[in-house]
């Protein structure tokens, strides 16, 4: 497994325990796609949310390499998908952290 950056941009619900965050992740062509989800979903607690945007890293699976950019599922190991469905994105390689 290797971590996608992704910049959390909005939280709310914060009255409800855990909360929640919209998370952006901008693939290969510069389109972002948001997900939306629940703050530990995101490796986030409550006191690290109070200055936006924050960078992370999510949990991902590269599919394919193809050179300068690799392509990703976000629903492996986290079920992660956009808003739009989608769990298959092209990103750029300096975006990926190998671990």
């Amino acid at each position: 497994m290797v971590e996608c950056k992704v910049s959390i941009i909005e939280v709310f619900d914060l009255d409800q325990f855990p909360g929640w965050c919209k998370v952006i992740l901008s693939d290969a062509n510069g389109v972002d796609h948001a997900f939306y989800d629940k703050l530990p979903v995101f490796g986030l607690e409550e006191v690290e949310v109070r200055k936006l945007p924050l960078e992370k890293y999510i949990t991902v699976e590269v599919v394919r390499d193809l050179g300068n950019s690799v392509e990703i599922d976000t629903s492996v190991p986290q079920r992660l998908e956009a808003e739009d469905g989608n769990s298959r994105f092209v990103v750029r390689k300096d975006l990926i952290k190998f671990f």
